[in-house]
């Protein structure tokens, strides 16, 4: 992944050099110092986040006069290849182009480059998480011309901004973008989909209450809107469901994911709903059936997964939160019996504070 550019000198004089050529209306000048500027600068940077809020500023004669040298570009890259675009090979710069050319058009004209977008996309669909290049240019092109692509195309974008936490623009582009509240490809995610979309709205509304990935229990806030959504759907529906659910935790899953982070098992924008899900367990009345299906889950993670299969994240220390958090002679022996069977530190250090909670 290429480092992101916070040189601000090297920011201003590319700024300096497109707004140069601008004002003398030169065109091709601004689209090569556009891409000069988005070779030098890395891909997760390319021409810059304010250079893109300029770009889309101009005229729209003049972005779609833009956009359409890039793509002529994009069909015959060799011979612009000079310069600062020179420092990189042809597939960079190709993808740089398709980048910058959608960012620009977008809203204007929904068929330029539009194959090769949604070949991208399409090959995006199969990763666990994008490296580079801010591709949600392509899919934010795509949304705005009532094309919005699929879930796991969504899914990938999620998982990216998991691991890229600070792009605004990446936020922006997920905030548009129409999905399922769940990533498909995990059995339990899947059958949680097909639930919510047979039992309804109110289901579909607990799986998209969130937990957040940096807490480490349920806020004063979640829970407010936890008990709302809890008591506007009825507790059945968790009694019902979520046991359900957590039993398909960890088995194989109906959609592979890989690229460049290796093959996963688990999903981790997925794993901050079954977070969640525990936390909701916890706002029932308290009993046995409940306490032993949240220490199922922390089995399951610990115990029931293969060594070398990435553990959903956080999702154990849920169910140990649950756990302390619902109390009583149950949750008591339950967090016992994981003490004695769990070897991994963290969370018997969790366990340890969970069975003090409860003493």
């Amino acid at each position: 992944m290429s480092a992101l550019q916070t040189d601000t000198e090297i920011l201003a004089a590319q700024d300096a050099r497109r707004r140069a050529c601008a004002e003398r209306g030169d065109l091709p000048g601004v689209a090569r110092a556009v891409m000069d500027a988005a070779c030098r600068n890395g891909s997760l940077t390319g021409p810059g986040t304010q250079a893109m809020d300029w770009l889309r500023g101009l005229p729209d004669g003049d972005r779609m006069e833009l956009a359409r040298i890039w793509a002529r570009w994009h069909a015959d890259p060799e011979p612009e290849r000079e310069g600062d675009i020179a420092l990189r090979d042809v597939s960079y710069f190709r993808a740089e182009l398709l980048v910058v050319a959608s960012g620009v058009a977008r809203g204007l004209d929904p068929g330029l480059l539009a194959d090769a977008r949604r070949a991208r996309l399409a090959w995006i669909a199969g990763e666990y998480a994008l490296q580079g290049h801010r591709e949600w240019e392509l899919a934010d092109a795509e949304i705005e011309a009532g094309r919005p692509p699929g879930p796991a195309v969504l899914a990938a974008f999620r998982r990216t901004a998991l691991d890229q936490p600070g792009d605004p623009a990446l936020r922006e582009t997920l905030a548009r973008f129409p999905g399922p509240v769940l990533n498909p490809g995990e059995p339990w995610a899947d059958q949680a989909l097909d639930d919510a979309a047979r039992a309804g709205r109110p289901l579909e509304r607990l799986l998209a209450h969130r937990a957040s990935p940096s807490a480490a229990g349920p806020s004063a806030a979640w829970l407010r809107t936890a008990r709302d959504l809890l008591a506007a759907a009825g507790p059945e529906q968790v009694r019902r469901y979520v046991p359900r659910w957590f039993d398909l935790v960890g088995r194989e899953r109906s959609v592979p994911l890989a690229g460049g982070y290796g093959s996963h098992d688990c999903d981790p924008y997925n794993a901050q709903a079954l977070r969640a899900q525990a936390w909701f367990l916890s706002l029932l009345p308290p009993s046995e059936e409940t306490c032993d299906v949240l220490a199922g889950l922390v089995r399951t993670v610990h115990l029931g997964l293969p060594a070398l299969t990435r553990r959903p994240a956080g999702v154990a220390e849920a169910a140990v939160t649950a756990l302390s958090r619902t109390g009583g002679d149950a949750a008591r022996r339950e967090l016992d019996d994981l003490r004695r069977r769990i070897a991994d530190r963290h969370l018997r250090r969790r366990i340890d504070h969970a069975l003090a909670a409860t003493a």
